[in-house]
């Protein structure tokens, strides 16, 4: 498998430093916890150990890095290949959000009694509508997608069910992103949460209709 280091792959990579290099250079101004755990509101409700921060930080985003990289390399059929342009997104949407996140979570540490509830409320919104770009071009595979029983039996019905659940994932994002902005944190919270999970109750039970139809029609 051929390295192939474009323009996605570079961004993926400065990204997945970003966390570290921020923990380095704030490193003696950080208290003794952490917090990486917040509320409907975007107040702190966990912490984690400032020690334990390089995990988070560093081991974390490599981690996601190396997996989806390796991955390909495993699938029998070799559907995906790690150096498409569509998987590297993929690999830049997840690493991207955890180093964000990441980033918020060493800010919020830094200025206490910051309400994290905005700023969250649109990293989250974003990340799933950039999550449902994506899986409206996801080809077959064993690991990444919407892997219904239907969808990885039959290509036509793989795609179908992506097409409808990437956009509705989508624009999960885009209303909840809209919400954050012109409503409050709390109510696009709700509404991403609600929507995420409608949008993967529907996009099941259409794989599985299409299915039926599919089965119908060659019977």
């Amino acid at each position: 498998m051929k390295t192939n280091l474009s323009f996605w792959h570079l961004l993926t990579l400065v990204l997945l430093l970003l966390p570290t290099i921020y923990l380095v250079v704030v490193w003696s101004e950080l208290p003794a916890q952490i917090p990486t755990h917040f509320d409907i509101n975007g107040l702190p409700n966990g912490f984690t150990a400032k020690e334990s921060m390089w995990w988070l930080c560093a081991a974390m985003p490599l981690g996601i890095y190396l997996l989806l990289t390796w991955l390909p390399r495993f699938d029998p059929k070799r559907r995906v290949d790690s150096v498409a342009t569509n998987f590297q997104k993929l690999r830049l949407t997840l690493v991207a959000g955890l180093s964000v996140f990441v980033c918020m979570s060493l800010y919020a540490a830094l200025h206490p009694g910051t309400m994290m509830g905005k700023g969250g409320a649109l990293a989250l919104s974003i990340f799933f509508a950039l999550l449902g770009n994506y899986l409206t071009t996801v080809r077959p595979n064993y690991f990444v997608g919407i892997r219904t029983p239907w969808a990885l039996e039959f290509p036509a019905i793989w795609e179908k069910t992506h097409r409808l659940g990437g956009r509705l994932f989508f624009w999960s994002g885009m209303i909840a992103m809209v919400a954050t902005v012109i409503v409050s944190a709390r109510v696009a919270n709700i509404l991403l949460v609600t929507f995420i999970l409608t949008s993967v109750v529907i996009t099941y039970g259409y794989s599985y209709a299409v299915y039926r139809q599919q089965e119908k029609t060659l019977g």
